[in-house]
């Protein structure tokens, strides 16, 4: 079963989460410092952190930034009081998978880790190996479904899981404009709740990839353009 870390200084708090993530037979590992946090993820076997912002030593965003800088890509839910807009756009915008505000309630919780997890796994990965082959190439992007990695140019490009599996669900429907509730339902699980986090995944990827390969759909969704043989194929 996939070990979850939960990061927080708030002793009562970690023992509700633990006790929850147990009886769904979750591993569950806890540290109250983000210098715990560092090295218990540097180790690399934890499946998914779930980390508050207000941390005794270090700023979870500040934290988050650094591991992603370090080329960490392990899953990250932030867990915080901080409910403000902006604040969940940083989170988000620095590498944070997903933004869970506190209080929260028990089963949206658990729905949004399965969702994350599910997705870091690779499901969608092996459904676009099937359905698309093994690369997609919209120059000058290259992904290869089979290793799971990206390039730009030819230099690879790091993707948080939950960017890599908004990539990987477009390119499986290449050509084909996706309505956002679709992505959030296949990505995240549920369709709401969710859509400040699928515009910055988007943005994100945009920054990371250039803003030719995700194209808006205004007031609908997005869409990776068909390839040019494509597109001939679709006018005769």
């Amino acid at each position: 079963m996939a070990r979850i870390l939960v990061v927080d200084d708030d002793a009562r708090l970690v023992k509700l989460v633990s006790g929850l993530l147990r009886k769904r037979h979750y591993q569950v590992e806890s540290v109250a410092n983000g210098e715990l946090a560092r090295l218990a993820l540097r180790r690399g076997d934890i499946d998914l952190a779930l980390l508050d912002i207000n941390l005794p030593d270090i700023d979870g965003l500040s934290l988050i930034d650094q591991l992603r800088d370090q080329g960490n890509t392990t899953p990250i839910i932030l867990l915080t009081a901080r409910s403000e807009p902006h604040e969940q756009a940083l989170g988000l915008r620095l590498g944070a998978d997903d933004y869970v505000v506190k209080p929260f309630h028990p089963e949206v919780l658990i729905a949004r880790i399965q969702a994350l997890l599910r997705r870091s796994a690779g499901s969608i990965a092996r459904h676009a190996g099937e359905t698309r082959g093994d690369l997609l190439d919209i120059p000058p992007v290259r992904v290869d479904f089979t290793a799971r990695q990206v390039f730009r140019e030819g230099a690879e490009v790091r993707l948080a899981p939950m960017e890599y599996a908004v990539l990987e669900f477009l390119a499986v429907n290449r050509g084909r404009a996706v309505s956002k509730e679709e992505i959030m339902l296949h990505v995240w699980g549920t369709d709401r709740g969710v859509s400040r986090t699928l515009a910055e995944h988007v943005s994100r990827l945009r920054r990371k990839l250039g803003d030719g390969v995700i194209v808006t759909r205004t007031g609908f969704g997005y869409l990776i353009p068909a390839a040019p043989e494509d597109s001939a194929a679709t006018a005769r």
